[in-house]
């Protein structure tokens, strides 16, 4: 029994030891330094199911929610910088992200680079602060819902659109048929309700009266700045240094959250998304986003 009881005594010691060398081994690796982090929204901001097949040109709405998660629960992280280059995006995914920002509890920069317009401009207006460069695009506070109608065309090569609905407005916005002057309203009517919310949230987070400049027009940065749309004119420099002064720090180690794709992961993802394209109906365009984005 002895022996036994010695044995035990000698795992434990060992198994303590052990566990006590790779606490201090990985302790070791962890950085204190605060932290200035990066987190780059390039392309058109869409929710996970509106990404098209083979299309990089979009951003997931819910990558750049996670991102801001692991930002705001890191201790070391002491500000937030969104680093963005987008015409806009979906009304869903850029609300998301907007609301999202306005939820954390670290200091937020928004530096627009190239373009900040639409709904990249909801996002940014969430912010604490924003830094744009002089030519940068910004604003385009609208809604567009157009889409293409090839009744014409149809009926020039003799084909023709069967209607078979349940309820009469089950097709509006079809793009086989022409729309009526109901079907019209109606569809104008609910782009004013989402042009309403969008213009309102982005009033009340730059706290001035926009009502003046929601009318989808763009503005240069040195426009914006003259307006209130934006805070200050600089670049990246600039955009730490405020970001230092909001977090009343006066050094931090500069990261960047940024995804890495590899050819597997992103088959993948296309694959499985595959089926769901065929079924995007008017709801897909209901984009907002700045006036030069041409695609759906």
């Amino acid at each position: 029994m002895e022996k036994s009881k010695f044995l035990k005594f000698i795992i434990v010691i060992l198994v303590f030891f052990l566990f006590s060398y790779f606490v201090a081994k990985n302790f070791n690796n962890i950085d204190f330094t605060d932290k200035i982090v990066f987190i780059p929204i390039n392309g058109v901001i869409v929710s996970e199911n509106s990404a098209g097949v083979f299309n990089e040109n979009n951003i997931n709405s819910n990558e750049i929610i996670n991102y801001l998660n692991r930002a705001n629960e890191d201790n070391t992280i002491k500000a937030i910088i969104l680093e963005i280059n987008s015409p806009g995006g979906t009304v869903i995914a850029s609300k998301e992200v907007a609301d999202k920002v306005k939820e954390l509890n670290k200091p937020v920069v928004a530096w627009i680079r190239e373009v900040g317009a639409s709904g990249a401009y909801w996002v940014a207006s969430a912010s604490d602060a924003i830094v744009a460069d002089p030519l940068s695009i910004t604003g385009s506070i609208g809604v567009i819902g157009s889409y293409l109608e090839f009744e014409g065309l149809m009926e020039k090569y003799g084909v023709k659109y069967e209607r078979l609905v349940t309820g009469k407005y089950k097709d509006t916005g079809s793009a086989y048929k022409s729309l009526t002057e109901e079907e019209r309203k109606i569809l104008q009517g609910k782009l004013d309700l989402i042009h309403k919310a969008f213009s309102d949230d982005v009033s009340k987070n730059r706290k001035i009266d926009l009502s003046e400049y929601s009318n989808g027009e763009f503005f240069l940065g040195v426009e914006a700045k003259e307006i209130g749309l934006i805070d200050y004119l600089g670049g990246k420099d600039l955009a730490i240094n405020v970001s230092k002064e909001l977090a009343n720090i006066e050094k931090a180690k500069i990261v960047t959250f940024k995804q890495k794709k590899g050819f597997l992961s992103s088959l993948d993802k296309y694959l499985s998304k595959y089926s769901y394209i065929f079924g995007l109906g008017i709801s897909n365009g209901f984009l907002i986003r700045d006036k030069f984005e041409i695609n759906a």
